[in-house]
Order: structure tokens, then sequence, then C-alpha cells
């Protein structure tokens, strides 16, 4: 029998709607199903995208290979429509010759497997296949084939003995020799495997080492030989009796291969456990033992071999916290809701200590689909949460402070208000806090100190908070404080005194004594306040109520300073638009010379003809002006509709050409880089002369920005601009500024000349103030003069001009043209 006899083979005969298919299996795997990517596709819509397998797998005793049918994929994945073999729903089964399987329930395919056939035999089988039908159902295998019976009835008597006896149908080689070394017999597996071994006896290298051994007493023995690149293992059976050796050989080098994958797969293996750093574990279900490896161990802070194989031993370590999830996650893997178990759990170290973990495992089942086992590993991922920790803390606390934030503020503040949903007797209180004057320290100190000087503030309103209070830095300047499980609105306020009182005290920055102040809102909860964003308003807007009421003090909200606040942003919005849709008006009052009482000039004043108010003066709106930026395009456009009406006016009344025009500048007018451009455009496009003009500023804008201030007058001088300093009195009035601003003219503010004509201490001072302002060289003029008494006064003290409603309120456009209609300036006199 030779060696093409000994050969299987395997069909798969298909039928399915692109009609009828025969493949010769010979590849190691198939996958089976409707997707072009399937080594065998089949053309039905009942067939999943990868319906089945098919594996092959060697049969190591023999050497000879089957089939195994798997359904769905190598990962678990089961086929939508499943898979019947032979009439029976299969999920993995060894084919058989002339299996019928139906996959999806319509396509139907017939496996065979076929032996001692020569070439022309198969391929005459193979021809007869494409002919033959595939039942619909199954049709039970016959014992052997005709092909076969044909084939056994041709061979002889003698034949059929010699294929009955055992060395002959042995597919492993047997070979006998004599005790000399000449070969009595060897069995066709061994003429086909060795074909030069008849003529070498012990000569051959499988042979050579067996005369030797067998002179020993021994009646069997083993050995392993290498021939060429095989390895094959050779059994000898001495028979004395018969003076015959035997030696039964087989081929051994796959399974040495296999055994060297092996050792290098366990040696790989444990090296990438031990470089992994991780824990491993290995739960028996069925007999309830436990396997720790010695990093396991390690983990725990256990020294090797200590840890009972249990697991229970695992379970009591895990801290009470986390040991019901861990087991829950532990659980649902096992009872298929999860694919894998994976867990982050703390467990007890050896020292007391908790340690975070990451376990991650996956179990093996049966048949039935029942686990009865499970490894994994576990990991030390305690770094990892101190990180997370650390970043979690970050983002909620202040950097500098340590402080809480804003964030974190937030975050309790709404607790405080859902629990007060719950007890609505449950009092709090929030604290905004606002450091007063802090720019000016941060500038003139630096910014190192003004850090310094907040984490010292941070630090006092830690020592007059409570411990459960939450004192966290907002940004900037700004702190609040949430005070909590009060009995009485008081006690919020016993806090905000001792924090003012802890701030009166000096701070020492990099050897210099710091003085500072604060100013507080306080907010109580109430049922407009609903938001934790509400609250902290409130708190805000009470703050603000202090700081403008004189700072280093606190306010406690009320609903009036939220209406006031509203009002405040509605005068916004309407500003804009009032501005967008020229309803701004200028106004003129006439400032007077007060020998003569005629008109010199006239000072700029500002209304809003407001749509549904009517006419609004500036004292309702001028204070958001400034707050919001808007005084200054407001200003520069009173600034040169003023000029343009005075040059109309000039050309209207010619006894006007020599009249002045006096406009208000503020604070943000100086600090802004186009304040001199600005002004050279506005005179050059109205073509009003420079020495017409006046500008009045007031004392506290020439302090807050003195050195600016002075170098921008300087230059305003030269360009032959007059400049006034508005309400003077009622400011730092220093000897010291006047005589460094360039100013031209002092205007005596009306708190001091309405008491005039009945006060004899107002008197003397107005009249100092005279004295002055003539020693200086300096021209006067007297604001709000409203009586005879007081404008007799006045020209009695030399003072040079005045304006006032004793001679003319402040006038629109049309009025004032009534009064140069009149040809003479002279009209004021009574």
């Amino acid at each position: 029998m030779t060696s093409e006899t000994q050969k299987f083979r395997h069909l798969l005969v298909i039928e399915d709607q692109s009609g009828r298919r025969t493949v010769n299996l010979q590849a190691s795997t198939y996958t089976i199903g409707r997707h072009p990517s399937n080594k065998i596709v089949l053309k039905s819509a009942m067939v999943s995208r990868q319906h089945a397998v098919l594996l092959r797998v060697c049969d190591p005793s023999t050497g000879q290979y089957f089939f195994r049918l798997i359904d769905g994929d190598l990962q678990g994945k089961r086929s939508v429509n499943g898979i019947t073999v032979n009439g029976m729903p299969c999920q993995s089964r060894i084919l058989q010759h002339r299996d019928l399987i139906i996959f999806g329930g319509e396509v139907r395919a017939r496996y065979h497997c076929l032996s001692n056939l020569s070439d022309s035999d198969f391929n005459r089988y193979t021809h007869a296949l494409a002919f033959a039908s595939i039942p619909d159902g199954y049709v039970p295998n016959a014992a052997k084939t005709a092909l076969v019976e044909r084939q056994m009835s041709q061979l002889s008597d003698v034949q059929l003995l010699r294929l009955s006896s055992f060395p002959e149908l042995s597919p492993y080689p047997i070979i006998e020799l004599s005790p000399h070394g000449h070969i009595t017999y060897v069995n066709p597996a061994a003429i086909s495997a060795f074909p030069d071994l008849e003529d070498t006896g012990f000569g051959h290298p499988l042979l050579a080492w067996i005369q030797e051994n067998s002179r020993c007493d021994q009646r069997f023995f083993l050995q392993e030989v290498i021939v060429g690149d095989r390895t094959y293992e050779v059994t000898v059976h001495s028979l004395r009796e018969s003076d015959l050796i035997r030696c039964y050989i087989t081929d051994i080098t796959e399974r040495k291969r296999s055994e060297m994958a092996l050792r290098i797969s366990e040696e790989r293996y444990a090296l990438a456990a031990e470089g992994a750093n991780d824990g491993l574990w290995d739960w028996h279900i069925v007999d309830a033992s436990m396997y720790y490896s010695r990093r396991w161990e390690q983990l725990v802070g256990e020294p090797p071999g200590t840890l009972k194989p249990t697991i229970e031993e695992w379970w009591q370590r895990v801290h009470p916290d986390d040991r019901q999830r861990v087991q829950t996650d532990m659980q649902e893997h096992l009872l298929g809701a999860r694919p894998h178990f994976e867990c982050e759990f703390r467990i007890k170290h050896a020292d007391g200590s908790y340690r975070w973990m990451r376990s991650r495992g996956k179990a093996l089942r049966n048949e039935q689909g029942q686990p009865y086992r499970i490894a994994g590993s576990m990991t030390d991922v305690t770094e990892y949460h101190l990180i997370q920790e650390q970043i979690l803390h970050d983002a909620l606390h202040d950097a500098m402070t340590g402080l809480p934030n804003r964030v974190l503020m937030m975050d309790r503040l709404g607790q405080a208000l859902i629990q007060r949903i719950r007890r609505p007797y449950k009092l709090f209180a929030v604290l905004f806090l606002d450091v007063d004057r802090f720019k000016l320290i941060n500038d003139s100190l630096g910014h190192l100190a003004g850090d310094q000087l907040l984490i010292a503030i941070a630090q006092r309103l830690l020592a007059c908070a409570r411990a459960e209070d939450t004192v966290a830095r907002l940004g900037g300047d700004e702190f609040a404080i949430l005070v909590t499980d009060l009995t009485a609105p008081e006690q919020a306020i016993e806090i905000a005194e001792r924090i003012l009182l802890a701030l009166d005290r000096p701070f020492l920055l990099d050897g210099h004594e710091v003085f500072t102040s604060a100013s507080i809102g306080i907010a109580f909860p109430s049922a407009e306040s609903s938001t934790a964003e509400d609250l902290l308003r409130d708190a805000d807007t009470a703050m603000y109520r202090a700081k403008s009421l004189g700072k280093a003090r606190y306010e406690v909200f009320s609903m009036a300073m939220r209406a006031q606040n509203i009002a405040l942003m509605q005068t916004e919005t309407e500003l804009r638009r009032a501005a967008e849709r020229n309803e701004f008006l200028v106004y003129y009052q006439p400032i007077v010379d007060l020998t003569c009482r005629c008109i010199v000039g006239f000072e700029t004043l500002l209304r809003w003809q407001h749509p549904q108010r009517g006419i609004v003066s500036p004292g309702e709106f001028m204070t958001v002006a400034e707050e919001t930026g808007l005084i200054l395009p407001i200003s520069w456009w009173v600034m040169a509709e003023a000029c343009q009406q005075m040059q109309r006016w000039a050309v209207q009344f010619p006894q006007s050409r020599e009249l002045t025009i006096s406009v208000n500048l503020t604070g943000r007018h100086f600090q802004q880089t186009n304040l001199l451009p600005q002004l050279e455009a506005i005179l050059s496009e109205t073509g009003f002369p420079a020495q017409r003009l006046r500008l009045e500023v007031t004392e506290g804008v020439l302090i807050d920005n003195k050195e600016m201030a002075i170098a921008a007058l300087k230059e305003i001088r030269a360009m032959g601009i007059g400049l006034y300093m508005d309400d003077f009195g009622t400011g730092y009035s220093s000897l010291s500024y006047l005589h460094r601003f360039p100013i031209d003219t002092l205007k005596i503010d009306r708190a001091f000349i309405s008491p005039l004509d009945q006060e004899e201490q107002s008197l003397r001072i107005v009249h100092t103030i005279i004295a002055l302002a003539q020693s200086l060289q300096l021209t006067v003029v007297a604001e709000g003069i409203e009586t005879q008494g007081q404008y007799r006064a006045l020209q009695t003290m030399g003072c040079t001009y005045g304006q006032g409603y004793f001679f003319a309120r402040p006038l629109p456009a049309a009025k004032v043209e009534e009064l140069l209609a009149q040809q003479s300036l002279q009209v004021l006199a009574s």
C-alpha cells in the first residue's frame, strides 16, 4: 500500500441560489457567510455576514486531520438563523462522512471524507457528486460507499488476511529485525517513511543504537532518535522466544515542536507577567480553590505563600464600602451579563493602609455555558488615583490661597439650597467680600506683594469663620463665605464684624506696613433667590452698596437693592439706545460778568429727552454713563455739538463772536491716549477757535490722574484752550496743586454760594478763595447764584464772573437765540 492511497480527501458540496459547487477542503480555516470577505461565500439573505467557521484539526495519534464546524465566528458571536446538521440544531460538530448541513434554513451542503482512493477514482467520485442531488432531509450514512465495496470485492483472500493484521493497517512504522540486524519485516507505513531502510539494517541512523541496547536484560526500552530534520520515538520490544526485535516508531517531530513552543510560550508568559508588574489570580470555581501569584501577595504586603487559597482571602481585604460592588461585578460576569470582569477598588495592605487596585478577568465556560474557572490580573493604581484626586483638588481650589474656588463655592451653595428645600427652617448666609484699595496696593508695591496680601487676608478670613463654614476666593480680590447652620441672622452679621475688625490690623508686606479694609455684602436665602447664582449676585449687590457708602463696612441685601440694580441696567440699555436715536440735547447756562451783568459765555449741560419720561437731568444717568464708559462718546458729541452751535450763532448773531463755551471733561478722558487728537479733530471739523473753548475738570480728576493730567493739561493749554477747575473747595483743594496745574479759572462750588447771605463763615471762606485766586492771577466763577444778596456779596468781594438761576436757568438753543436776538447781551439786569 503506497503513501498516495493513505491520503484522506475532504469535500464540501454546496447548493445555494448561485447553483451547485464542490469545494476541495485543504486549508486550515474556512470562514463561511454572505459577505464577500469569507473564503466560502453563500448566496442567500438567510445567511449571516459570517455564518460559520470550518477548522481543520489534526489528530496527533494518527497524523490525519478532520474538520470541526462552528456556528458563528471564533469570538463567540452566533449566526442569526443557525445551523442544522443531519436535522439537528448545531453549535459545534466534528463532521462525519455524508453529514447534511443546512445554513440559515435555506442553503444546503454535504460533507464527504474519502480515503484509499487513487487520483483517478477521486476524480470520478468528484464528477459524480456534481450530478448527485443533495436531499432536503437527513439520510443515514451507509457503512461503506459503493466505491469501497467494489474495491473490497476485488481483493484476494490472502490480501484480506494481510489487511486484517495490525502491522499492515497501522499508520505507524513497524520494523522487525533479527539479533544480527537483518530486517525481517517492514510494514507499509515504514516503507513509506524510510524507503532506504531495507538496504542498511542496523546501519540506518534510526536503528544504529538498537543492537547494543538489545544485549541487556530489558525486554522493552525507549529511545528518541533524530533522522534529518525529524524526531522519532522508537519503542523496542525484544522477543527472545522468537529471536526477533520489533520496533514501533512514532514521528514526534510536531510534538517536540509543540513542546518547545509551549515552553517558549510559558517563559514568555512568565516574563510578561513579571514585567507587567501585575498580580495574577486564578479561581477554580468547581473546587473553590484560588491561586495568588507572588506579585499579588506583594501588592497586599504579604510574604509569599502565606495567603489561604480561597476567594474569601481576597474579599475580606476589600474596603467595606467597595466590597459589595466588587462582588456584584464579579457575579454579573459569571452570569454572562458582562463580557469581562473589571473593577477598581480599595484593598487593605499589610501595613494597615488601603491601596487602590484595578482588577480584570475572564471566565472559562463549559458546553452548557456555565463558568468553571476565572483568571485575571490585579494592578496597583494608587498613584493614578492620587493624581486624579490632586487634579480634582486643583480644579476646585485656588492655587494661590488654597481656598475653595468659585466652582466649589457654587456647588456648596447649591447643596445648601437643596437642604433648605428639605428643611425650610435651616438658615444660612453668603458673605461677599471685596478688598478696598487693592489695586492701589498692587500697583504701588507690585504683584508679588499683592499676592502676599491676598494670602494673608485668606488666613484671617479662615480665622474669623467657623469650621463648618466655607471660605472661598472667587477671583482677583473677591472672597465669599458660606455661613451655615445659623440660628439667627445676627450670627452672620457678627462674623462680618469680626472680619472688619481683623482686617483693620496692619499687614506686613516685604517690610512695608500696609493697611486695608473690605466692603462686605450679606445675603440670606429667600423666595426670590432660588439658585446659587441668585444668592451670590444678591451678596455682590449688597457689597457694592457697602462700597458706595464709604467702604470698610457691611450691608445686608434687600429687594430694594435689586430693584435699583435693575433700574440701572435699564438705564444703561436706554442710554445706549439714546445715543443711537439722537435723544440727547445740549442746554446752555449763561456765564455772566458780575460787574455789568452781561453774558460772556455759556456752560454746556446735557439733557436726555426720554421718549416716556420727558426731559431727564444728568444726575439721573451720569453715574451709569461714567461706570459703563458711555460718558466718552456722549461728551465728545456734546463738545462737537456745542462748537457747531457757537459757530452758527456767530454767523446769525455777530455780537456773540467773542462768547466762550465751557465743556466738562471726566477722569476717563485723561485715561485715553487720543485725548489731544480728539480735541484737535473737533476744532478742525467745526472751525471753532480754540481760544473760545473752555474745558472744566474737577479736583478729584486732577488728583487721581496727577502726572498724566499735568502733562495733558499743559498740551491743552498750549493749544490755546482755557482750563477751569470745577467745584473748587469740595475736594482736596491743596495749594500745591493749584500752582502745579496749568489752570486759568477757579469755579467756586454752589455749596459755598448757597449760604452766602446767611452764614458769616461761608462769606469768609468765599472771600478767602477769591483772594487766593487773585493772588495766583486766576479768574473766579461763582456757581449757583440764586438770590440778589448772593450776587451783591460776590460783587462786593470782587468776584469776576458767575452763573445761576438768578441770571438764567440752563436753556435750550432756541431760548438762547431769543436772548441773542435782542441785539444786546446786557439783558439779565433785574
